[in-house]
């Protein structure tokens, strides 16, 4: 892999931000793409996780996004690694997602441990997925799916959780958005966002299939947010365990034909048990703060044993927006704060200061920067007594494309 501009390593003494009194680690960047050498170069879309099935290497953080238009031809995922909670990143990345399969561009990835074992693969195994597509047929997409039994040194390829080609139209069949979790039957699932129903009159679902040997083999697809009206276009799932055994997803709904920076609020919807998210014409509950707030676009949630007995909730938004869509008006707040919880996922959210601040935010317009802030994932403790949290981000850079950053906050500013 070429080497790129890295800057990793120690942060800075921790110092209080002007939204409100919290105090947080600033934020510094994991990578930033060299644009001298290769000026369409660029980072985004970015996950991270913690190993807590991995033995000695438990506690270990590692993070991925999308990298394309540098060196490489096509677009792949680096994996790169903290051992120290996410105040110092490798200079290099230790592994490299590719498609070893089709040699197509691979982005929008999901990075997950496997918590229990399953099939032949033993717990500790991680597990990698993106869209893998040919950018030059559009229909071709597979949803690849990779593990990794060396902490993500080296990854393999072991299935397709979803796969389309040669359908009728160029555009608009996509499978997009994957999102690992192991639900209450203990089966492994793959959600995504799925447009290919499109000729059926749903503009896009929420979707999954279900797995029961590691990945190797995925049931059927289910429907889990679908509105058959030729509008709404649910998408970008993230999937969270609630302490009362229940399951939350967060999504976005965006509609067809209709301009995305007008559109695309975020919800949380609930299911008992991860299989069944009924009905599924029912896009959840609004994610609301005081003053009629809300987020919009490309939620990530995550859910924290800090907070009483039910924990915390934490939602990140690529925009803080008030009005009916249509006629929205784009508040200070956004790119700054994250909203959070404390009744699972139930009335009003709390705005809280965001670690990482993203200004501008991502934008749909032909002269606009879109993966700033797009997909930001935060990562939690499972210790009730820790309110920290790491958040990364795409952030925008001068070629009009974006570098990752990261940074930690406080559930309890």
């Amino acid at each position: 892999m070429p080497r790129p501009t890295v800057r990793v390593n120690s942060l800075p003494a921790r110092s209080a931000l002007a939204l409100g009194a919290a105090l947080f680690l600033s934020a510094e960047t994991l990578y930033s793409p060299d644009i001298k050498t290769h000026p369409q170069e660029e980072a985004g879309y970015p996950r991270l996780i913690r190993l807590e099935h991995a033995g000695n290497a438990n506690g270990t953080l590692l993070a991925t996004f999308t990298a394309a238009g540098g060196a490489e031809a096509n677009a792949h995922l680096p994996i790169y690694r903290s051992a120290d909670n996410g105040r110092s990143w490798s200079h290099m990345p230790i592994g490299t997602v590719r498609d070893s399969i089709h040699g197509w561009d691979l982005e929008a990835p999901a990075l997950f441990e496997l918590p229990i074992a399953q099939g032949e693969l033993p717990a500790g195994t991680l597990f990698a997925s993106g869209t893998a597509w040919n950018r030059h047929d559009f229909r071709q997409q597979a949803m690849m799916v990779f593990i990794s039994k060396d902490q993500g040194s080296t990854w393999v390829y072991r299935s397709s959780c979803a796969t389309e080609a040669l359908q009728v139209n160029n555009e608009g069949h996509g499978i997009w958005e994957p999102w690992f979790a192991i639900t209450a039957d203990g089966s492994l699932n793959c959600f995504f966002s799925d447009e290919r129903p499109s000729a059926d009159g749903f503009a896009q679902v929420i979707a999954h299939v279900r797995s029961t040997d590691g990945g190797a083999t995925w049931g059927p697809e289910i429907f889990d947010v679908a509105a058959r009206d030729g509008s709404q276009r649910p998408g970008m799932p993230t999937v969270v365990t609630l302490p009362n055994g229940s399951f939350a997803m967060s999504l976005e709904d965006c509609r067809a034909g209709q301009d995305a920076d007008q559109v695309c609020t975020d919800y949380v919807k609930f299911s008992p048990d991860g299989q069944d998210w009924s009905p599924p014409s029912s896009m959840g509950v609004r994610v609301e703060s005081a003053g009629a707030r809300r987020l919009l676009h490309t939620p990530t949630l995550a859910w924290a044993a800090y907070g009483g007995k039910s924990g915390t909730l934490i939602i990140s938004g690529q925009r803080v927006v008030t009005g009916d869509e249509g006629s929205l008006k784009v508040q200070r707040q956004s790119g700054r704060v994250r909203m959070v919880n404390t009744r699972l996922g139930q009335g009003l959210w709390r705005e809280i200061p965001a670690p990482v601040i993203v200004d501008p935010t991502g934008g749909y317009g032909p002269s606009e920067t879109g993966c700033s802030g797009y997909s930001s994932p935060l990562l939690t403790s499972r210790d009730p007594k820790d309110p920290g949290f790491i958040m990364l981000a795409g952030t925008a850079i001068a070629n009009g494309k974006c570098e990752v950053r990261f940074g930690s906050g406080s559930l309890n500013p």
